[in-house]
């Protein structure tokens, strides 16, 4: 169809429209590429995120539906950016993602695009969206072998699944009996295949329901009924059903004992898959080239665009700075005859500022050292005040020990005793217990005992007096200490002194 008398927003929903019935109605993905990319620049351009998502989506849908899994792919991650918080929406594009990971067989990213489908459906609410993730879920489970979890997802989707959804009924008691035809517990398969029997379904899932019952008709020995089954109508299936259907009645005919007519069927149903291999590979190579090729065109036209963008750009700067400079000339002239007459009042201007410039720096400079000679008075006032500290803290703490001499001279204090240094040494030290359990919480209270004395700068021998242990003892409870407190550099007395 001509679109060239099309507005552009016609145009592109056009475009829109012909990808959309594309991805309902099977058919090529040929010519698409062209009228979907404009489509998509416009909407992009228009920032309608919502068509750019959908438009994404029913590609990645037509391109794998033609095998096309690199363009697919492609397509439902570029539609997963503009998705928004369409959640509906999300929920496709991940299941979209899911089957392109079923056949490259990444299992574990599969399962991961499933799961969050999973879970956007319990975020809707939605019991059909509910049904159709654990359906796809035991799909994959199946196709790991694990069956337990396979029928397990299949139960819930059937317990969920609302009045009304035969055809999503129907797919689910199939899938049913697959699983323990699987599981070789074939009256529960039987049952499932007649239940899912009872609904009007689709032609493909008719099939494949077809192919089901005739297998579980075989493996329970009634042979006749399979092949009845199996070969109802088989000269008008795809090539992939008509596949299974030859496999099986070769295993159906194995088993009767008729090996001549099984090689035969054997035969067909590897023809068949030759044929299905032939054509995939030549599709997936066609897409493969076209999608290379495609890429390689629209890299192209980006370079093409960009040097454009960059073309009008430089000409732009030209015709800016063209006017710039005519407009400086004009704007130099006119001062310069201005500034001829005003030249020695601004240099007596400028002198007068110079002046006084140099006057508040002379200022600032006074200022600056007065304060500085204030800092160093404070600091030095401090220092005096820090030495009256420790004088004052000695006065108070010495006669407390000479207190606690027992008859033998020796030092015991108790643990008021212990409290009253404790908090002298925090009055002058500005909290040091405090300050010192925030940062090492791992040093027990004798510790901390310990470091308080080695605040107030007690000498070894006092020291030794009061733990009743020799001076060795005492350097050895330093390094203790020390290692406990994790200190790899300078000594211990030093990290106190400063703490």
């Amino acid at each position: 169809m001509d679109t060239s008398g099309f507005a552009e927003a016609d145009r592109a929903f056009y475009h829109y429209l012909r990808v959309r019935a594309r991805a309902v109605v099977s058919g090529t993905a040929d010519s698409l590429l062209d009228g979907s990319d404009w489509a998509l620049a416009f909407f992009e351009r228009k920032k309608d995120s919502a068509r750019v998502c959908r438009l994404n989506y029913y590609l990645g849908q037509v391109y794998e539906s033609n095998y096309a899994f690199l363009r697919a792919n492609n397509c439902y991650v570029q539609g997963e950016r503009f998705v928004g918080n369409d959640q509906r929406m999300l929920f496709k594009l991940k299941l979209g993602e899911a089957s392109i990971y079923r056949f490259k067989m990444m299992r574990r990213e599969e399962e991961s695009c499933l799961r969050n489908a999973l879970a956007l459906a319990r975020q809707l609410n939605d019991s059909s969206l509910l049904a159709r993730s654990r359906q796809e879920l035991s799909e994959l489970y199946l196709s790991e072998g694990d069956y337990l979890r396979a029928g397990d997802q299949l139960r819930r989707a059937l317990s969920t699944l609302p009045e009304g959804k035969e055809e999503e009924r129907a797919a689910c008691e199939t899938d049913f009996a697959r699983v323990f035809l699987a599981m070789d517990v074939l009256d529960s398969a039987y049952f499932y295949i007649n239940e899912a029997s009872r609904w009007e379904v689709s032609r493909e899932l008719a099939i494949n329901r077809g192919i089901v019952r005739g297998t579980i008709l075989s493996r329970m020995g009634r042979f006749a009924e399979a092949e009845r089954v199996l070969l109802s109508g088989v000269e008008n299936f795809p090539l992939r059903n008509k596949r299974d259907v030859f496999y099986q009645m070769s295993l159906l005919k194995r088993q009767e004992g008729d090996f001549r007519a099984a090689a035969d069927f054997a035969n067909r149903s590897i023809r068949c898959r030759d044929s299905i291999d032939m054509s995939g590979k030549v599709d997936y190579i066609t897409n493969l080239n076209a999608f290379q090729e495609h890429e390689r065109q629209r890299k192209r036209i980006e370079r093409m665009d960009r040097d454009l963008m960059r073309r009008k750009v430089a000409y732009y700067r030209l015709t800016i700075v063209f006017f710039l400079l005519l407009s400086t000339g004009a704007a130099v002239v006119y001062r310069i005859r201005r500034s001829k007459m005003r030249v020695e009042v601004a240099l007596r201007r400028k002198g007068a500022e110079a002046l006084l410039l140099q006057n508040k720096q002379e200022a600032t400079q006074v200022l600056y050292m007065r304060e500085k000679m204030e800092r160093e008075a404070l600091s030095k006032d401090s220092e005096l005040r820090q030495i009256a500290y420790y004088k004052r803290l000695n006065e108070l703490t010495i006669p407390v020990l000479m207190r606690s001499r027992n008859s033998q001279g020796a030092i015991h204090f108790s643990d008021a005793e212990w409290d009253i240094i404790i908090q002298n040494t925090n009055a002058c030290f500005s909290g040091f217990t405090d300050r010192l359990r925030e940062m090492f919480p791992q040093l027990s209270e004798d510790e901390i005992r310990f470091a308080c004395l080695l605040k107030m700068e007690f000498s070894i021998s006092l020291l030794t007096e009061i733990y009743h242990i020799a001076k060795g003892s005492v350097s050895r409870k330093k390094i203790r200490l020390k290692e406990k407190m994790q200190l790899d550099t300078g000594s211990l007395d030093d990290f106190i002194r400063d703490f």
